[in-house]
């Protein structure tokens, strides 16, 4: 039976106490709104279907957030880029309780942020959701009223297979590129994801103790030495003869690691090569173009100092070539990522090894995973066909 009284601030303070559930209580402006109150909970006693809401009301998603960033999350790989997504859904929903985040804002929220984002950076947003909800629920005892409001919110379709592979004629632009570099571990990292198949997390972390170049192995581990991310503790990995021609040319320590570079310093010396030796690619390809329009070597130069510089108005011949090789689908390291390395060397090792031999290799736990690396050329398959 629930019990009203009022408050010496003039609010209404409704007390339920029944046998076999918690006390509750709760105060509202007018005795009205009291009695509501106490009428639907009492409802929700009688058929069973009471939840405890006190600790969700009270507990706002930054407090339940900033929880999951202490607890939780330095447990977890790629906590880096987690704290980032989490610091950006606080500033969303930090200031709701748990209590009130339903399933309709999150698809309102879903929907907006599909306007300015891809569909991956949604879905591991609505991704993170769930899981400080989760641990809102299974962790920390904090029940849901409206139970994990991610799961009836419906991600979006994610299309983030690629068939991408670097082509010979790419490399041949870019390896010479990569050997300009300061530094020789780019062009080994490089020369070695081909090689292996391993990705960049991988072989960034190994150091020279798992490096067995008389027998031609090397154990892969995670980042910062941790599990890999299929979960394995490590993966032995084959050395083709030109992997250890690669690893035995650098300089060697007893302990550390092998590539004496940080992960953001490779990526920009891989994103400056493509750019490089792409720039390098057009150069060459307008200036065969200009040489066919009679233009001199010298004047090819000028017109492609001008083009890039743009101290000088290039020729309309020169724009209109441009505008040509632009439009004519020319792909030549466009849009190549260092991860689809691990495509290129997934389908070359295809041709030599079995495909549990394969698997083993590149750390792949099922076929169908597998086969999102595996991409044979036609021309390839059809010359086994005799």
């Amino acid at each position: 039976m629930a019990n009203f009284a009022q408050r010496p601030n003039s609010n209404w303070q409704a007390k339920i106490r029944r046998q076999g559930w918690p006390d509750q209580s709760k105060t509202f402006h007018t005795l009205a709104d009291a009695q509501a109150w106490a009428r639907a909970v009492e409802r929700e006693m009688d058929i069973g279907a009471f939840i405890q809401r006190d600790d969700a009301e009270r507990t706002t998603f930054k407090g339940a957030a900033e929880r999951y960033s202490r607890e939780i999350l330095p447990s977890k790989r790629g906590k880096d880029r987690d704290k980032y997504k989490i610091n950006f859904l606080i500033e969303r929903f930090g200031k709701f309780s748990l209590a009130s985040i339903n399933p309709a804002m999150l698809s309102e929220y879903r929907d907006e942020r599909l306007k300015v984002v891809a569909a991956q950076t949604v879905a591991h947003e609505l991704n993170m959701l769930s899981r400080i909800f989760k641990a809102c629920a299974m962790d920390w005892g904090i029940a849901l009223p409206q139970g994990i409001p991610t799961a009836l919110v419906r991600k979006p379709a994610v299309s983030n297979a690629r068939s991408r592979r670097l082509e010979p004629h790419e490399w041949k632009l870019l390896q010479p590129v990569l050997a300009k570099c300061k530094s020789v571990y780019p062009l080994a990292i490089v020369e070695l994801a081909i090689e292996t198949a391993a990705r960049q997390s991988e072989l960034m972390s190994l150091t020279w103790q798992e490096v067995d170049l008389k027998n031609r192995t090397i154990r892969l581990r995670g980042v910062d030495g941790a599990v890999t991310k299929n979960g394995d503790t490590y993966r032995d990995v084959p050395l083709s003869s030109k992997a250890v021609a690669v690893l035995a040319a650098l300089p060697r320590a007893l302990r550390g690691s092998v590539f004496g570079i940080s992960q953001n310093a490779l990526q920009l010396s891989w994103e400056r090569a493509i750019a490089s030796a792409r720039q390098m690619h057009v150069h060459a390809l307008l200036t065969e173009a200009l040489t066919t329009k009679r233009f001199s070597e010298e004047e090819c130069k000028a017109q492609i100092r001008a083009l890039i510089y743009k101290k000088k108005q290039p020729s309309p011949m020169t724009i209109d070539e441009l505008k040509r090789l632009n439009e004519s689908g020319d792909s030549t390291l466009v849009d190549l990522h260092f991860h689809d390395l691990r495509h290129e060397a997934t389908s070359r090792l295809a041709e030599k090894l079995q495909m549990h031999e394969l698997m083993k290799v590149t750390g792949h736990k099922s076929s169908a995973m597998l086969a999102r690396y595996f991409h044979p050329k036609a021309s390839d398959l059809a010359m086994k066909l005799g």
